[in-house]
């Protein structure tokens, strides 16, 4: 159907706050047989990434000390949200917060 949008039904979608952050990347990499993980936080809602999956934004939120927050949107918005995210991570000179956790 040529022209056709979804219908502007929202749906829920999941971001990870850690006090005034929001969750952005996660990167594991092994040094000297430990595994360290870090976590990658933004102080700017509009660039924190989006996860689709409650028992995922779950988990991460477990492991990195954060909590999850509900926001409800369409599709489009939603997906215009994922767009904003990825130009965020690509860009250099980004203000970003790093946790690490070394396990």
């Amino acid at each position: 159907m040529e022209g056709s949008k979804l219908p502007n039904k929202e749906y829920p979608y999941y971001f990870i706050k850690l006090g005034k952050l929001y969750y952005v990347n996660e990167s594991c990499r092994n040094v000297k047989r430990k595994e360290i993980s870090s976590y990658e936080f933004t102080n700017n809602e509009l660039v924190a990434f989006p996860f689709d999956t409650q028992s995922i934004a779950k988990q991460t939120a477990d492991e990195c000390g954060g909590y999850i927050v509900v926001r409800n949107a369409t599709f489009e918005e939603y997906i215009s949200q994922g767009e904003r995210w990825s130009k965020y991570i690509d860009y250099k000179e980004k203000h970003i917060w790093k946790l690490y956790n070394v396990k």
